[in-house]
């Protein structure tokens, strides 16, 4: 079953049907070995009229996976998603599930490359989806010259532990702008502006 979930993906991926696959896959049972979080259309549409409204033109997502969410926010909103992982030697295993976008790698230690693409973020929105790991957070947030964040995640009572969660707050240099729940699912998109904004 999970064999054909991920070949069905990669053929409508292939053929740019991103609704079809927001659509039929987010109930799926096996849906969390490509994706933790199926955003609705309409989720899609809150996210590109916030980032538009706080003139992002990019977002970099850190600890993308495969990929398939970035192509899917890059195909729904127009705005172009690139994505960062660690080990690169896994996903070019014959293991690891395609990937949907092209990745930047880093080791477990950002490398000068994206540190640099960090700081010159300037209109770029930093993405965390389902990530686990607050002190490499902390590492990027350093970093990052933009002024947007996005998280998204469980909120308290899904039974499932993210770190940073979307409700949990930052740090005092980040402040809430806006949510939205991800359909019905306990899952939140949460948008964070710097306090300059």
């Amino acid at each position: 079953m999970q064999e054909n979930l991920v070949n069905d993906i990669v053929e409508l991926y292939k053929e740019k049907k991103w609704k079809d696959i927001v659509e039929k896959y987010h109930d799926h049972p096996d849906r969390n070995k490509l994706l933790w979080v199926f955003p609705s259309e309409e989720n899609l549409s809150f996210l590109r009229k916030h980032l538009q409204r706080l003139r992002c033109d990019k977002v970099l997502s850190i600890g993308c996976g495969s990929g398939l969410l970035e192509w899917i926010i890059t195909e729904a909103t127009g705005i172009p998603v690139s994505g960062v992982e660690i080990d690169g030697a896994w996903w070019h295993c014959k293991y690891a599930p395609p990937t949907f976008i092209p990745l930047l790698f880093t080791a477990n230690k950002l490398e000068r490359d994206i540190i640099t693409l960090l700081q010159e973020s300037h209109n770029t929105a930093l993405l965390f989806c389902y990530f686990n790991n607050r002190e490499a957070f902390k590492e990027y947030l350093k970093y990052f010259s933009g002024k947007v964040v996005v998280i998204i995640g469980p909120a308290n009572g899904k039974g499932v532990h993210t770190d940073p969660r979307p409700f949990g707050g930052i740090s005092e240099e980040w402040i809430l702008y806006h949510s939205q729940e991800v359909r019905d699912s306990k899952d939140f998109i949460a948008i964070y502006s710097r306090n300059c904004l």
